[in-house]
């Protein structure tokens, strides 16, 4: 039995299509269909219904996917501890992050960490979905929360500050000053529906009640260039908008929203020089970027 067929067979069965799989294998969805297609020869039994809304667990798909899972781990745990004999700083480490910590805290050191460690590939993947370290999707995470289980080391490296701003002509025209209270005269920047569960969202929802909707999008980035040019207020990281003489904060992230930076590898990992060394950076960078829980 091939490896590479259970990986197809699990990737479809967690995700639910062929497409979806050969994305996460990196491959073409004709490949996975070819090793679920080997695999079911070889068991002589159907694993998927093939719906319209997918590839659905056959009782004995789901009973397979259970074994199927013990190899997986048996198989990464080998790979983890080959791994963690490697003492030279060297090869690829993956990183996942958000997208506005990996451009406002990771990225302006890159070339600082290039100079230090030539020999690393660091592949950093900005996604708001937190990746499973169990099974490789990532070597090291930067999250705001903190996991709970998982044979996972874990380690406090900061906080990520997020307060409230408007551009200074927009606050000078609807009256609002620092210690904003009342929302009545402002119009906000939020996220829109399908992420509005996003950090900014419920804290709007919660507080400014009273306000207009302004504009709503899915990108930090729009927030930030539609509060600048005076479209209403944002909640907007501190290392993002404190640099900008064009923005007013109104309200700071201990008002806002101030949650902690944490730093987590799968313990088997900790033993490899190339993941240490990322470790080291990433959160020696986090303390000097966002050290305290207050934006100044």
């Amino acid at each position: 039995m091939e490896w590479d067929d259970l990986k197809s067979f699990l990737a479809v069965a967690r995700l639910g299509s062929l497409r979806d799989a050969s994305r996460v294998l990196k491959t073409s969805p004709a490949t996975v269909g070819r090793r679920i297609a080997s695999l079911e020869d070889r068991l002589r039994a159907r694993l998927f219904d093939r719906t319209q809304q997918g590839h659905v667990l056959t009782e004995s798909g789901a009973a397979v996917r259970l074994k199927a899972e013990e190899v997986e781990e048996a198989v990464l745990g080998v790979e983890r501890v080959a791994l963690g004999r490697d003492l030279r700083p060297s090869g690829k480490v993956r990183v996942t992050t958000t997208n506005d910590i990996a451009t406002l805290v990771i990225g302006p050191h890159l070339v600082q960490f290039r100079r230090s460690f030539p020999d690393i590939e660091l592949e950093i993947v900005a996604n708001a979905e937190i990746a499973n370290l169990s099974t490789r999707e990532a070597d090291i995470a930067l999250r705001t929360v903190r996991p709970t289980q998982g044979n996972l080391v874990v380690r406090h490296v900061g906080w990520w500050n997020l307060g409230l701003y408007a551009a200074r002509a927009y606050a000078r025209s609807h009256k609002l000053k620092p210690g904003l209270t009342d929302f009545s005269n402002a119009e906000i920047i939020t996220w829109n529906e399908e992420v509005m569960h996003q950090r900014g969202g419920p804290w709007f929802a919660e507080h400014a009640r009273r306000a207009g909707v302004a504009l709503t999008a899915n990108a930090r980035g729009i927030h930030f260039a539609a509060c600048k040019a005076g479209a209403g207020i944002a909640i907007l990281p501190c290392l993002m908008a404190d640099s900008d003489p064009e923005l007013i904060c109104l309200l700071p992230p201990e008002q806002v929203i101030s949650t902690e930076l944490w730093l987590v590898v799968h313990r088997d990992l900790t033993r490899t020089a190339r993941v240490r060394a990322v470790m080291e950076f990433v959160a020696d960078i986090c303390k000097r970027e966002t050290a305290s829980r207050s934006s100044t």
